[in-house]
């Protein structure tokens, strides 16, 4: 399931001051949640399903030539089916067709005015470019139609279509609640209510403004109104990038909750783009999906079955449709380890600490993707030391139930039932119900290479703080869908420092001081004053685990004030505004409206917010040109980026630039009617998608090459493009010295926007990888150097030196298992949880909380 960033959300700082299957038997080609549905037993609906749903939603990859209609199921994308009920309707359908298999996963969150002035959206509107006859779709909590952001100046609602998945069917639409609806065994639609913009008028003129749809939460409605809010008819500052764009909404929330299902999600976004394509009487309208909200769940590489469903929406034959979606604010590894990466050698037991709260109905799922020629045992050991699941070979699975809790590994995608994709390389470990607090240990040995591991708690182990690795790192973090390649994933910057609350309240973010790899600095922690335009520390890193440089761009997030939701006017205790840890004045009452702005607006953080802001912008590309398709679209936005306002500390959580909207329609010109024009060196710039290189050279490096012309009469730098052929190349050198063959590609994007891609051969670690772009032989944009390693760890506390033996520097917080306190005078939106780093040596690599690195020898590299 889906995340909408709250909880752990934005680890934000706010500071005061069924037919019988008769096919033939097809290699495993995805998840199998039927064995995984058996392996939680009495708690597999608490592990898949929100908090109040019915039931659960899952997938079905069908065999050629096979139609879902063929097996009773719904078709959710070409050469996928759906199925939704109890975990008994599942293992039913699976009993009955044990050739096929079922992908199921926990549910998704929340991935939580000034912001248009930092992409020029002043400037487009004043040109025309509002967005006017494209559609943004917002699949989300809701929105509350009733907003004057989302009301035209005749007084008609903005809102073309909208599906309500938390309420029953209405019945004017009969049709499109049976097809996007929730639907039972017998055929009946139990949720679903469908809306159209006349019935919204009419409920708003009838002024029986209760019955229509709501948004307790209010993330949606913030949301929406980032991307086309009309800032009431222009009374406000607070207008979205696209105010006149025609909005589709789908809630695919339940009441009150922030938890979404992917069955849900795709039944939404299906609506979003049916709505577009068939809903209006002067035909299809070209729309751009906005999906705020994500997931640490899965391989990270864009495989899922759920993913490449929303991904079937955008591409080549679909002019017109495109979609983004927050990176996700998995990237500060001082306020939230879910991810670890690590290098398992051939002769040692690796162990990587888990910190998990004790719950009494919960979950715990931890992803364990290993990269190529990776191989090894996967086990499990309690905090006592027992060992809960001895070490499971490849292609085996392993489990331990009790009436407390049932636990289970999959190692593979060979063994029966694994949840683990085909395409993918790597092993599940779950276990649901009540447990004991404490340090789990994951062991991995018997085998050498590489792996990336992701925790997220489910249940009440959703609340901040309650899972989380005692060392994470920051790379690779991008949540999905965002690490889908099809779908634009957006990072967040900041834009706004501080504010003043409805109770007159002063309020700022404070940044926590963090040390040259993203970790606690100091101790006891300590917070600095945020610059502007700098990428917000939370932001998801990437790149994806197959390589891909993630996020395509940057976008505002930090903090953005929009449309509140009247259901979620603080104190409501569902809202997303109401924040119990708001600064307290001395002499002043607390209160939890820090995040209130006025009457009819919020503020909130993180790149749920960013991403809208570029959904804006991509709707004034489609106004400008109908006909764009996702990669124009991408294209169009990073050829018309300008640089970060503010220094990037990590290339892997910046991406290429920031969201220009002007600058996007240029380069969307300059792509329809080539120009030639030369870049300069002072206007252009190299991102590469890591800050380290993994020694093994199972994962390529790509790298975004912005080429700008020298600054007009205006200032302003063009798309630098029509470069003759050969006068381009790249280069790639290991220690000062050219690598045959490291560089795989130099492809052009789009007008201004080159791909530079870097594979190198393995045995390099200790050595510095320099990539670097010559036109005519001279560098027309400053080369870029990141170390070879063979993890990251490695990489940012290197203990090998050449030729001999080295002690590693101390980071902060290592010594802590417990810093999360407050910053200082802080309140913390999200989770708060020990960061720290890898030590070893010996035969046991253990990841545990020392205060400095263990020495480590190694030989000299030749």
């Amino acid at each position: 399931m889906i995340d909408l960033v709250r909880g752990r959300l934005v680890p934000a700082v706010l500071a005061a001051t069924a037919v019988a299957a008769s096919w033939p038997a097809v290699a495993r080609a995805d998840v199998d949640g039927a064995a995984l549905l058996r392996m939680m037993g009495p708690h597999a609906k608490d592990a898949f399903a929100p908090r109040g749903a019915p039931g659960i939603g899952a997938l079905v990859r069908l065999p050629a030539g096979v139609r879902a209609a063929d097996v009773g199921l719904r078709e959710a994308a070409p050469g996928i089916g759906r199925i939704y009920g109890s975990p008994a309707t599942l293992l039913s359908f699976a009993d009955a067709h044990p050739t096929l298999d079922l992908e199921v996963g926990p549910p998704l969150r929340l991935l939580l005015d000034s912001a248009g002035r930092y992409v020029g959206a002043a400037q487009a509107a004043v040109q025309g470019l509002d967005g006017t006859g494209a559609v943004v779709g917002v699949a989300d909590t809701g929105i509350d139609v009733t907003h004057k952001d989302f009301i035209d100046a005749t007084g008609h609602t903005r809102v073309a279509w909208l599906l309500d998945l938390s309420s029953p069917p209405r019945g004017k639409w009969p049709q499109l609640e049976q097809q996007f609806g929730t639907v039972d065994s017998s055929g009946n639609v139990v949720t679903g209510a469908v809306w159209d913009s006349d019935d919204i008028d009419a409920l708003l003129a009838s002024g029986q403004r209760g019955t229509l749809p709501q948004d307790e939460v209010g993330h949606g409605t913030l949301v929406a109104s980032c991307a086309a809010g009309n800032g009431e008819l222009g009374r406000s500052v607070y207008r979205g990038i696209a105010p006149k764009a025609t909005i589709i909404a789908a809630r695919i929330a339940s009441a009150g909750s922030e938890d979404i299902s992917n069955d849900d999600l795709l039944r939404g976004v299906a609506f979003l783009y049916d709505r577009a394509d068939n809903g209006f009487p002067a035909g299809p309208m070209p729309i751009v999906v906005n999906l705020s909200i994500g997931s640490d769940f899965g391989p990270h590489d864009g495989t899922m079955a759920w993913e490449e469903t929303l991904a079937s929406y955008v591409g080549s034959s679909h002019p017109g449709h495109a979609m983004v979606a927050a990176a996700g604010n998995s990237g500060s590894i001082a306020d939230t380890p879910v991810h670890q990466n690590v290098h398992v050698s051939q002769a040692s037991t690796t162990r990587v600490p888990l910190l998990v709260q004790g719950v009494t109905t919960g979950g715990v799922e931890v992803w364990i993707s290993m990269h190529q020629g990776a191989s090894f045992q996967v086990g499990l050991e309690a905090p006592d030391g027992s060992t809960w699941i001895a070490p499971v070979s490849p292609n085996q699975q392993g489990a331990k139930n009790t009436g407390d809790y049932n636990a289970g590994i999959y190692n593979g995608s060979g063994s029966s039932g694994s949840p683990v994709p085909s395409a993918s390389r790597g092993a599940v470990i779950v276990w649901q119900g009540q447990w004991p607090s404490g340090t789990y240990q994951i062991t991995l040995t018997g085998g050498e290479g590489t792996a990336d591991l992701y925790a997220v708690g489910t249940g009440d182990a959703a609340s901040a703080g309650a899972v989380g690795f005692s060392y994470g790192v920051r790379e690779s973090t991008i949540n999905l869908p965002a690490t889908n390649p099809a779908i634009i994933g957006v990072g967040c910057t900041i834009n706004k420092s501080t504010w003043v609350s409805v109770s007159a309240l002063k309020v700022g973010l404070a940044v926590p001081v963090l040390d040259a790899t993203g970790g606690l600095a100091v101790l006891p922690p300590q917070s600095r004053d945020p610059v502007p335009g700098e990428p917000c520390w939370f932001s998801s890193a990437g790149p994806t685990l197959t390589g891909v440089a993630k996020p395509e761009i940057m976008a505002p997030g930090a903090a953005i004030i929009g449309a509140l939701s009247a259901q979620a006017v603080p104190p409501a205790s569902a809202s997303i505004f109401t924040n119990p840890d708001c600064p307290t004045p001395p002499g002043k009452k607390p209160n939890e409206l820090c995040q209130q702005i006025d009457a009819t607006h919020g503020i909130s953080f993180g790149t749920s917010f960013s991403s809208p802001v570029v959904a804006g912008a991509v709707a004034v590309l489609l106004q400008h040109d109908p006909t764009l398709t996702q990669d124009e679209v991408l294209a169009a936005l990073q050829g018309g980026a300008h640089p970060l306002r503010g220094a990037a500390p990590f290339q892997d959580q910046a991406g290429p630039g920031e969201v220009d909207v002007l600058g996007a329609v240029r380069a969307a010109d300059r792509n329809r009617t080539p120009e030639t024009a030369l870049p300069s060196r002072s206007t252009s710039w190299l991102t590469l998608g890591a800050d380290a290189y993994l020694a093994d050279g199972s994962t390529p490096l790509q790298g975004v090459v912005e080429l700008r012309t020298a600054p007009d009469a205006s200032g302003t730098p063009e798309p630098a493009d029509g470069v003759g052929a050969g006068r381009l190349a790249s280069y790639a050198l290991v220690d000062g010295e050219a690598v045959d063959g490291a560089i795989q590609s130099l492809a052009r994007r789009g007008p201004g926007v080159w791909m530079v891609t870097t594979q190198l051969p393995p045995g390099l670690g200790g050595s510095q990888l320099t990539v670097g772009v010559t036109l005519d032989g001279q560098d027309v944009v400053m080369p870029k150097t990141i170390p070879i390693a063979a993890d990251t760890w490695d990489a940012d506390y290197s203990g090998w030196v050449k030729g001999g033996c080295a002690v590693s520097a101390t980071r902060a917080g290592d010594s802590l298992a417990g810093w999360a306190a407050a910053l200082g005078v802080a309140i913390v939106l999200g989770a708060r949880r020990v960061s720290g780093r890898v030590a070893g040596a010996g035969a046991t690599r253990a990841m545990a909380l020392p205060r400095a690195r263990s020495r480590r020898c190694g030989p000299a590299r030749a």
